[in-house]
């Protein structure tokens, strides 16, 4: 570690006052991890504005995810997220399906659509498939704007009563 590393550890203190260079994360079990990267698989795939997802399962080594999506967006969905999402998984070590996924709800056949996979390294396996949602996320671009504050005056001057740009009198 060279000088500038070192000085900025010892510069930072953790929320409870200890030196970084002294901090060390606490161990976390491996359910702990892949409830969090199940977590954050799930918030991956709410991005993309397609599926709601109502289940979150998470096992050591395996994503369990099961969500709704709405009739009119299902074309959307299959080549903007379960394309992706097959080929990310095909190109990992991961083992998947994405499928739907029947029940029954109040006496009538429902469907929900399921997204699983399982891996030896789910991080790397998690990072893949959310890498292969970015397309699916929409992105707003703001071409115009409204002004917030006062009106300009309209007859260029003091006389309007409004605040605003007025001519400059010597």
């Amino acid at each position: 570690m060279n000088a500038s590393q070192e000085s900025l550890l010892t510069k930072g203190v953790t929320d409870t006052g200890q030196r970084l260079n002294e901090f060390d994360a606490p161990d976390i079990s491996p359910q702990e991890y892949a409830e969090h990267t199940a977590q954050q698989t799930a918030s991956a795939f709410e991005a993309t504005k397609l599926i709601e997802i109502v289940e979150v399962k998470a096992g050591i080594g395996a994503v369990h995810l099961l969500g709704r999506v709405k009739k009119d967006n299902e074309k959307t969905f299959m080549e903007m997220v379960v394309h992706p999402v097959l080929r990310a998984m095909s190109e990992s070590d991961a083992d998947g399906f994405v499928g739907k996924q029947f029940f029954l709800k109040n006496g009538a056949v429902k469907y929900g659509w399921v997204i699983s996979f399982s891996s030896n390294n789910l991080r790397q396996a998690a990072y893949n498939i959310a890498e292969a949602l970015e397309p699916a996320i929409p992105r707003l671009e703001v071409m115009e704007s409204p002004l917030v504050g006062p009106g300009a005056p309209q007859s260029g001057g003091s006389t309007s009563g409004r605040r605003g740009a007025s001519p400059l009198r010597g």
